[in-house]
Protein backbone atom coordinates (compact mmCIF):
# COMPACT_ATOMS: atom_id res chain seq x y z
CA UNK A 1 0.00 0.00 0.00
CA UNK A 2 3.06 2.42 0.86
CA UNK A 3 4.44 1.87 -2.98
CA UNK A 4 0.88 2.66 -4.51
CA UNK A 5 0.48 5.59 -2.73
CA UNK A 6 4.29 6.75 -2.60
CA UNK A 7 3.72 6.05 -6.74
CA UNK A 8 0.79 8.77 -7.16
CA UNK A 9 2.69 10.74 -5.49
CA UNK A 10 5.26 10.77 -7.75
CA UNK A 11 2.69 10.35 -11.16
CA UNK A 12 1.36 13.72 -10.06
CA UNK A 13 4.35 15.57 -9.75
CA UNK A 14 6.09 14.04 -12.98
CA UNK A 15 8.45 11.93 -11.82
CA UNK A 16 7.33 8.98 -13.96
CA UNK A 17 10.77 7.07 -13.77
CA UNK A 18 10.28 6.73 -9.78
CA UNK A 19 6.51 5.93 -9.85
CA UNK A 20 7.11 2.97 -12.49
CA UNK A 21 9.48 1.58 -9.82
CA UNK A 22 7.10 2.07 -7.30
CA UNK A 23 3.97 0.03 -9.10
CA UNK A 24 5.97 -2.49 -10.25
CA UNK A 25 7.04 -3.09 -6.50
CA UNK A 26 3.31 -2.59 -5.50
CA UNK A 27 2.38 -5.40 -8.28
CA UNK A 28 4.63 -7.69 -7.28
CA UNK A 29 3.69 -8.10 -3.33
CA UNK A 30 0.17 -7.80 -4.21
CA UNK A 31 0.26 -10.78 -6.83
CA UNK A 32 2.81 -12.43 -3.97
CA UNK A 33 0.15 -11.98 -0.81
CA UNK A 34 -3.48 -11.77 -2.59
CA UNK A 35 -2.72 -13.69 -6.13
CA UNK A 36 -3.20 -12.55 -9.21
CA UNK A 37 -7.32 -12.56 -9.51
CA UNK A 38 -8.02 -10.60 -6.43
CA UNK A 39 -9.38 -6.85 -5.99
CA UNK A 40 -6.04 -5.29 -4.43
CA UNK A 41 -4.05 -6.77 -7.75
CA UNK A 42 -6.35 -4.98 -10.20
CA UNK A 43 -5.53 -2.11 -8.64
CA UNK A 44 -1.72 -2.30 -9.55
CA UNK A 45 -2.55 -3.20 -12.87
CA UNK A 46 -4.78 -0.37 -12.84
CA UNK A 47 -1.54 1.58 -11.74
CA UNK A 48 1.11 -0.22 -13.96
CA UNK A 49 -0.97 0.63 -17.29
CA UNK A 50 -1.52 3.88 -16.73
CA UNK A 51 2.33 4.25 -16.93
CA UNK A 52 2.71 2.35 -19.82
CA UNK A 53 0.34 4.46 -21.34
CA UNK A 54 2.29 7.80 -20.20
CA UNK A 55 5.46 5.78 -21.67
CA UNK A 56 3.26 5.27 -25.10
CA UNK A 57 3.98 1.24 -24.51
CA UNK A 58 0.26 0.73 -25.71
CA UNK A 59 0.72 -3.58 -26.52
CA UNK A 60 1.58 -3.66 -22.41
CA UNK A 61 -0.98 -0.55 -21.15
CA UNK A 62 -3.99 -2.63 -22.88
CA UNK A 63 -2.37 -5.98 -21.59
CA UNK A 64 -2.36 -4.52 -17.54
CA UNK A 65 -5.59 -2.22 -18.12
CA UNK A 66 -7.73 -5.14 -19.48
CA UNK A 67 -6.52 -7.57 -16.85
CA UNK A 68 -8.03 -4.85 -14.12
CA UNK A 69 -11.16 -4.70 -15.80
CA UNK A 70 -11.90 -8.22 -16.63
CA UNK A 71 -11.03 -8.77 -12.76
CA UNK A 72 -13.58 -6.07 -11.46
CA UNK A 73 -16.32 -7.33 -13.96
CA UNK A 74 -16.18 -10.60 -12.45
CA UNK A 75 -16.08 -9.69 -9.23
CA UNK A 76 -17.75 -6.59 -8.79
CA UNK A 77 -20.36 -7.24 -11.46
CA UNK A 78 -20.93 -5.35 -15.22
CA UNK A 79 -22.69 -2.23 -14.00
CA UNK A 80 -20.59 -1.37 -10.98
CA UNK A 81 -19.20 2.17 -10.41
CA UNK A 82 -15.72 1.41 -11.04
CA UNK A 83 -15.95 0.01 -14.30
CA UNK A 84 -16.94 3.27 -15.75
CA UNK A 85 -13.50 4.35 -14.98
CA UNK A 86 -11.51 1.54 -16.24
CA UNK A 87 -13.53 2.01 -19.61
CA UNK A 88 -12.78 5.78 -19.63
CA UNK A 89 -8.63 4.94 -19.40
CA UNK A 90 -9.24 2.27 -21.78
CA UNK A 91 -10.96 4.49 -24.19
CA UNK A 92 -8.25 7.05 -23.77
CA UNK A 93 -5.36 4.53 -24.94
CA UNK A 94 -7.63 4.02 -27.66
CA UNK A 95 -7.96 7.49 -28.52
CA UNK A 96 -4.29 8.27 -28.07
CA UNK A 97 -3.95 5.60 -30.70
CA UNK A 98 -6.36 6.75 -33.22
CA UNK A 99 -8.43 3.73 -32.65
CA UNK A 100 -11.79 6.22 -32.36
CA UNK A 101 -14.54 3.63 -33.53
CA UNK A 102 -12.97 1.23 -30.36
CA UNK A 103 -12.71 4.62 -27.74
CA UNK A 104 -16.32 5.41 -28.62
CA UNK A 105 -17.13 2.01 -27.82
CA UNK A 106 -15.53 2.25 -24.45
CA UNK A 107 -16.66 5.36 -23.60
CA UNK A 108 -20.32 4.35 -24.40
CA UNK A 109 -20.20 1.65 -22.30
CA UNK A 110 -19.01 3.48 -19.47
CA UNK A 111 -21.44 5.95 -20.38
CA UNK A 112 -23.92 3.54 -19.64
CA UNK A 113 -22.50 2.41 -16.30
CA UNK A 114 -22.30 5.48 -15.18
CA UNK A 115 -26.16 6.64 -16.16
CA UNK A 116 -27.13 3.39 -14.37
CA UNK A 117 -25.41 4.29 -10.97
CA UNK A 118 -26.44 8.19 -11.29
CA UNK A 119 -23.11 9.14 -10.95
CA UNK A 120 -23.60 12.48 -12.80
CA UNK A 121 -19.85 13.28 -12.87
CA UNK A 122 -19.10 10.01 -14.38
CA UNK A 123 -21.62 10.47 -16.98
CA UNK A 124 -20.45 14.37 -17.59
CA UNK A 125 -16.80 12.65 -18.44
CA UNK A 126 -17.36 9.89 -20.36
CA UNK A 127 -20.39 12.75 -22.35
CA UNK A 128 -17.24 15.09 -22.64
CA UNK A 129 -14.92 12.31 -24.48
CA UNK A 130 -17.59 10.99 -26.76
CA UNK A 131 -17.92 14.65 -27.73
CA UNK A 132 -13.87 15.10 -28.28
CA UNK A 133 -15.05 11.71 -30.84
CA UNK A 134 -17.68 13.59 -32.49
CA UNK A 135 -15.16 16.79 -33.02
CA UNK A 136 -12.59 14.33 -34.57
CA UNK A 137 -14.96 12.95 -37.15
CA UNK A 138 -16.29 16.28 -37.93
CA UNK A 139 -19.61 15.54 -36.56
CA UNK A 140 -19.64 19.16 -35.22
CA UNK A 141 -23.35 19.28 -33.85
CA UNK A 142 -23.18 16.11 -31.92
CA UNK A 143 -19.96 17.43 -29.89
CA UNK A 144 -21.80 20.62 -28.96
CA UNK A 145 -25.23 18.84 -27.94
CA UNK A 146 -23.06 16.56 -25.89
CA UNK A 147 -20.07 19.39 -24.51
CA UNK A 148 -23.60 21.39 -23.53
CA UNK A 149 -24.85 18.75 -21.58
CA UNK A 150 -21.35 18.07 -19.68
CA UNK A 151 -21.43 21.76 -19.47
CA UNK A 152 -24.57 22.21 -17.56
CA UNK A 153 -23.76 19.09 -15.26
CA UNK A 154 -20.46 20.59 -14.16
CA UNK A 155 -21.76 24.00 -13.55
CA UNK A 156 -24.49 22.89 -11.50
CA UNK A 157 -21.68 20.17 -9.30
CA UNK A 158 -18.68 21.65 -9.52
CA UNK A 159 -19.16 25.21 -10.19
CA UNK A 160 -18.94 27.88 -13.20
CA UNK A 161 -15.07 29.09 -12.35
CA UNK A 162 -13.63 25.03 -11.77
CA UNK A 163 -11.29 24.57 -14.21
CA UNK A 164 -12.87 21.31 -15.60
CA UNK A 165 -16.02 23.78 -15.80
CA UNK A 166 -13.94 25.85 -18.08
CA UNK A 167 -12.63 23.47 -19.98
CA UNK A 168 -15.25 22.34 -21.25
CA UNK A 169 -16.69 25.99 -22.10
CA UNK A 170 -12.94 26.03 -24.26
CA UNK A 171 -13.64 23.15 -26.33
CA UNK A 172 -17.37 23.56 -26.85
CA UNK A 173 -15.85 27.06 -28.88
CA UNK A 174 -14.29 24.85 -30.32
CA UNK A 175 -17.30 23.10 -31.66
CA UNK A 176 -19.30 26.28 -31.98
CA UNK A 177 -16.90 27.64 -34.14
CA UNK A 178 -16.61 25.05 -36.47
CA UNK A 179 -20.12 25.60 -36.85
CA UNK A 180 -20.50 29.25 -37.54
CA UNK A 181 -21.71 30.06 -34.17
CA UNK A 182 -19.35 32.74 -33.55
CA UNK A 183 -21.08 34.92 -31.00
CA UNK A 184 -21.45 32.43 -28.87
CA UNK A 185 -18.47 30.76 -29.12
CA UNK A 186 -16.59 34.33 -28.49
CA UNK A 187 -18.40 34.59 -25.46
CA UNK A 188 -17.33 31.48 -24.35
CA UNK A 189 -13.37 31.91 -25.03
CA UNK A 190 -13.59 35.28 -23.27
CA UNK A 191 -15.41 33.25 -19.86
CA UNK A 192 -12.31 30.59 -19.92
CA UNK A 193 -9.66 33.34 -20.38
CA UNK A 194 -11.02 34.94 -17.47
CA UNK A 195 -11.51 31.92 -15.51
CA UNK A 196 -7.75 31.01 -16.66
CA UNK A 197 -6.17 34.37 -14.96
CA UNK A 198 -8.41 34.58 -11.50
CA UNK A 199 -7.27 30.79 -10.49
CA UNK A 200 -3.79 30.80 -11.90
CA UNK A 201 -2.74 34.40 -11.99
CA UNK A 202 -2.46 36.68 -15.02
CA UNK A 203 1.39 35.98 -15.89
CA UNK A 204 0.83 32.09 -15.53
CA UNK A 205 1.80 29.57 -18.28
CA UNK A 206 -2.09 28.61 -17.88
CA UNK A 207 -3.38 31.67 -18.35
CA UNK A 208 -0.68 32.57 -21.70
CA UNK A 209 -2.16 29.34 -22.88
CA UNK A 210 -5.68 30.94 -22.91
CA UNK A 211 -4.78 34.21 -24.65
CA UNK A 212 -3.55 31.50 -27.49
CA UNK A 213 -6.38 29.97 -27.77
CA UNK A 214 -8.02 32.72 -28.06
CA UNK A 215 -6.10 34.06 -30.53
CA UNK A 216 -6.37 31.28 -32.25
CA UNK A 217 -10.42 31.43 -32.35
CA UNK A 218 -9.87 35.23 -33.64
CA UNK A 219 -7.42 34.46 -36.47
CA UNK A 220 -9.87 31.79 -37.70
CA UNK A 221 -13.22 34.46 -37.51
CA UNK A 222 -10.85 37.22 -39.12
CA UNK A 223 -10.03 39.37 -36.38
CA UNK A 224 -6.78 39.08 -37.07
CA UNK A 225 -5.61 42.62 -34.97
CA UNK A 226 -7.89 41.37 -31.74
CA UNK A 227 -5.82 38.19 -32.19
CA UNK A 228 -2.52 40.19 -32.25
CA UNK A 229 -3.78 41.66 -29.11
CA UNK A 230 -3.89 38.53 -27.28
CA UNK A 231 -0.84 37.02 -29.19
CA UNK A 232 1.02 39.56 -27.72
CA UNK A 233 -0.02 38.81 -24.14
CA UNK A 234 1.01 34.90 -24.50
CA UNK A 235 4.17 35.97 -26.11
CA UNK A 236 5.09 37.49 -22.47
CA UNK A 237 4.81 34.54 -20.63
CA UNK A 238 5.50 31.84 -23.49
CA UNK A 239 8.19 34.10 -25.33
CA UNK A 240 10.11 31.30 -26.64
CA UNK A 241 7.51 28.56 -27.63
CA UNK A 242 7.47 28.01 -31.48
CA UNK A 243 3.97 27.72 -31.42
CA UNK A 244 3.07 31.23 -30.22
CA UNK A 245 5.72 33.14 -32.53
CA UNK A 246 4.60 31.28 -35.48
CA UNK A 247 0.65 32.07 -34.81
CA UNK A 248 1.87 35.66 -34.52
CA UNK A 249 3.75 35.23 -37.28
CA UNK A 250 0.40 33.84 -39.21
CA UNK A 251 -1.99 36.99 -37.75
CA UNK A 252 0.77 39.56 -39.05
CA UNK A 253 0.95 37.87 -42.50
CA UNK A 254 -2.96 38.25 -42.39
CA UNK A 255 -2.98 41.89 -41.38
CA UNK A 256 -0.37 42.40 -44.33
CA UNK A 257 2.42 42.90 -41.85
CA UNK A 258 4.85 40.81 -44.92
CA UNK A 259 8.06 42.63 -44.17
CA UNK A 260 8.43 41.20 -40.79
CA UNK A 261 6.85 37.74 -41.54
CA UNK A 262 9.04 37.16 -44.47
CA UNK A 263 12.43 37.88 -41.84
CA UNK A 264 10.74 35.01 -39.55
CA UNK A 265 10.05 32.14 -42.71
CA UNK A 266 13.41 30.94 -42.81
CA UNK A 267 13.96 30.74 -39.19
CA UNK A 268 10.67 28.84 -38.71
CA UNK A 269 11.02 26.53 -41.58
CA UNK A 270 14.71 25.67 -39.71
CA UNK A 271 13.17 25.18 -36.66
CA UNK A 272 10.34 22.53 -37.46
CA UNK A 273 13.17 20.69 -39.67
CA UNK A 274 15.10 19.86 -36.21
CA UNK A 275 11.90 19.37 -34.39
CA UNK A 276 10.60 16.86 -36.90
CA UNK A 277 11.71 14.00 -39.11
CA UNK A 278 10.41 14.22 -43.09
CA UNK A 279 7.04 13.93 -43.42
CA UNK A 280 5.95 13.99 -39.76
CA UNK A 281 2.29 15.43 -38.84
CA UNK A 282 4.32 18.18 -36.85
CA UNK A 283 5.08 19.56 -40.82
CA UNK A 284 1.43 19.71 -41.63
CA UNK A 285 0.10 23.56 -40.23
CA UNK A 286 3.09 24.93 -41.00
CA UNK A 287 2.67 23.72 -44.84
CA UNK A 288 -0.40 25.54 -45.37
CA UNK A 289 0.59 28.20 -43.64
CA UNK A 290 3.96 28.46 -46.02
CA UNK A 291 1.08 27.72 -49.10
CA UNK A 292 -0.84 30.64 -48.37
CA UNK A 293 1.66 32.68 -47.53
CA UNK A 294 3.85 31.84 -50.85
CA UNK A 295 0.56 32.52 -52.35
CA UNK A 296 -0.13 36.07 -51.75
CA UNK A 297 3.46 37.05 -52.43
CA UNK A 298 2.80 35.52 -55.56
CA UNK A 299 5.81 32.46 -55.58
CA UNK A 300 3.67 29.91 -57.74
CA UNK A 301 6.54 27.39 -57.42
CA UNK A 302 6.94 27.62 -53.54
CA UNK A 303 3.10 27.30 -53.44
CA UNK A 304 3.50 24.06 -55.31
CA UNK A 305 6.81 23.04 -53.32
CA UNK A 306 4.56 22.72 -50.42
CA UNK A 307 1.56 21.92 -51.81
CA UNK A 308 3.02 18.74 -53.37
CA UNK A 309 4.94 18.12 -49.64
CA UNK A 310 1.07 18.08 -48.21
CA UNK A 311 0.02 15.60 -49.96
CA UNK A 312 3.25 13.17 -48.87
CA UNK A 313 1.98 12.77 -44.87
CA UNK A 314 1.53 9.02 -44.72
CA UNK A 315 -2.22 8.51 -43.95
CA UNK A 316 -1.08 6.10 -41.57
CA UNK A 317 -0.03 9.13 -39.44
CA UNK A 318 -3.48 10.32 -39.15
CA UNK A 319 -7.25 9.72 -39.45
CA UNK A 320 -9.11 9.13 -42.27
CA UNK A 321 -10.89 12.79 -42.32
CA UNK A 322 -7.89 14.32 -41.62
CA UNK A 323 -6.18 12.30 -44.57
CA UNK A 324 -9.03 13.94 -46.92
CA UNK A 325 -8.01 17.61 -45.32
CA UNK A 326 -5.18 18.15 -45.98
CA UNK A 327 -5.82 16.39 -49.10
CA UNK A 328 -8.15 18.84 -49.82
CA UNK A 329 -5.39 22.02 -49.25
CA UNK A 330 -2.92 20.56 -51.33
CA UNK A 331 -5.34 20.28 -54.04
CA UNK A 332 -6.90 23.80 -53.09
CA UNK A 333 -2.90 25.41 -53.22
CA UNK A 334 -2.28 23.61 -56.56
CA UNK A 335 -5.26 24.97 -57.69
CA UNK A 336 -5.22 28.59 -56.79
CA UNK A 337 -1.27 28.50 -58.28
CA UNK A 338 -2.45 27.65 -61.45
CA UNK A 339 -4.97 30.17 -61.48
CA UNK A 340 -2.93 32.79 -61.02
CA UNK A 341 -0.64 31.22 -63.44
CA UNK A 342 -3.85 31.50 -65.73
CA UNK A 343 -3.34 27.84 -66.18
CA UNK A 344 -7.19 27.44 -66.18
CA UNK A 345 -8.11 24.07 -67.03
CA UNK A 346 -5.27 22.89 -64.35
CA UNK A 347 -6.88 25.20 -61.57
CA UNK A 348 -10.47 23.83 -62.70
CA UNK A 349 -9.23 20.56 -62.11
CA UNK A 350 -7.42 21.04 -58.63
CA UNK A 351 -10.23 23.09 -57.55
CA UNK A 352 -12.82 20.32 -58.06
CA UNK A 353 -10.74 18.13 -56.48
CA UNK A 354 -10.42 19.64 -53.27
CA UNK A 355 -14.31 20.23 -53.18
CA UNK A 356 -14.52 16.52 -53.11
CA UNK A 357 -12.14 16.29 -50.53
CA UNK A 358 -13.70 18.62 -48.34
CA UNK A 359 -17.14 17.05 -48.95
CA UNK A 360 -15.78 13.74 -47.48
CA UNK A 361 -14.70 15.28 -44.40
CA UNK A 362 -17.51 18.18 -43.91
CA UNK A 363 -20.47 16.98 -46.05
CA UNK A 364 -21.68 19.13 -48.66
CA UNK A 365 -22.79 22.42 -48.45
CA UNK A 366 -21.42 23.16 -45.04
CA UNK A 367 -19.35 26.60 -44.23
CA UNK A 368 -16.35 25.01 -44.52
CA UNK A 369 -16.79 23.81 -47.85
CA UNK A 370 -17.16 27.81 -48.64
CA UNK A 371 -13.31 28.03 -49.19
CA UNK A 372 -13.40 25.30 -51.66
CA UNK A 373 -16.57 26.54 -53.68
CA UNK A 374 -14.74 30.15 -53.92
CA UNK A 375 -11.99 28.49 -55.28
CA UNK A 376 -14.28 27.02 -57.60
CA UNK A 377 -15.78 30.23 -58.67
CA UNK A 378 -12.82 31.89 -59.80
CA UNK A 379 -12.69 29.71 -62.55
CA UNK A 380 -16.57 30.16 -63.22
CA UNK A 381 -18.54 33.35 -64.41
CA UNK A 382 -22.82 33.28 -63.44
CA UNK A 383 -24.38 34.15 -66.71
CA UNK A 384 -27.99 34.23 -65.81
CA UNK A 385 -30.00 33.10 -62.88
CA UNK A 386 -33.86 33.04 -63.31
CA UNK A 387 -36.69 34.72 -61.20
CA UNK A 388 -37.37 32.39 -57.80
CA UNK A 389 -40.37 30.18 -57.92
CA UNK A 390 -42.49 31.62 -55.04
CA UNK A 391 -42.41 34.70 -52.59
CA UNK A 392 -41.86 32.23 -49.55
CA UNK A 393 -39.21 31.09 -47.07
CA UNK A 394 -38.03 28.20 -49.05
CA UNK A 395 -38.34 28.93 -52.59
CA UNK A 396 -36.33 27.92 -55.60
CA UNK A 397 -34.43 29.65 -59.16
CA UNK A 398 -32.44 28.04 -62.31
CA UNK A 399 -28.70 29.74 -62.43
CA UNK A 400 -26.59 29.28 -65.12
CA UNK A 401 -22.41 29.47 -65.63
CA UNK A 402 -19.98 28.85 -67.59
CA UNK A 403 -15.91 28.36 -67.87
CA UNK A 404 -14.17 31.78 -68.25
CA UNK A 405 -12.09 31.47 -71.59
CA UNK A 406 -8.64 31.29 -70.98
CA UNK A 407 -6.42 34.10 -70.98
CA UNK A 408 -3.35 34.50 -73.58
Amino acid sequence: DVYSGIGWVYYRTNKVYDCQDAFNQCQELYEKHYGEKSLITASAYYSVGVVEKWYKYYAEAETYLQKCYDIKKEKLGETHSELSACCVVLGNLSNDQGKYEKAKEYYEAGLKIATENKEELDIAFNLYNLADIHFKYSEYQDSVEKFEKVLEIRKRILGEEDNLTLFTLKFLTDARAKLGIIDEARDNIDIFVKGQAKIFGKTSNSTAWAYWYRANLLHEIGLYSQGIDDIEEALKTLSNNVLVKTTFEQLQFKLDNLKDCHANIEYYLSVRAKSFSDKDLGYVLYYIFYCDYFLRQANYAQVHKYATELSYIPQSKMTSLKYHEYYAESYYFHGMAYLKENKLNEAFTELEKALQQANKVYGKDTIMCSKYNNGLGEYLSLIHISEPTRQAEISYAVFCLKKKKQQY
